[in-house]
């Protein structure tokens, strides 16, 4: 028997790749910082229909967590962008 978070395996990696696109902003970079989220969404929404069926199904019990929780992962790259509006490297701000 297949363990219970295996079929949402694919969408536990699109938030790894997300929080690491947080740390990615934060140094400046923009390019993957936006386009891994926007990539990981539309994987989410049109390749993972296990992981809708489970926001589906969580929506029925009364709890919005596990949606909210994507939300958030999937928004926090382009909220560390705000905050960083630098543009510019931790190296590059280091060297003046």
């Amino acid at each position: 028997m297949a363990a219970p978070g295996a079929p949402l395996f694919g969408l536990y990696v699109s938030w790894f790749a997300a929080i690491l696109d947080v740390i990615a902003a934060f140094a400046g970079d923009r390019v993957f910082a936006t386009a891994t989220p926007i990539i990981a969404v539309i994987s989410t929404l049109f390749f993972s229909p296990l992981a809708l069926a489970a926001f589906a199904v969580e929506k029925v019990g009364g709890s919005n967590a596990f949606l909210y929780i994507t939300i958030i992962v999937f928004a926090a790259p382009f909220v560390a962008m705000i905050f960083e509006p630098m543009g510019k490297s931790v190296s590059e701000r280091a060297s003046g």
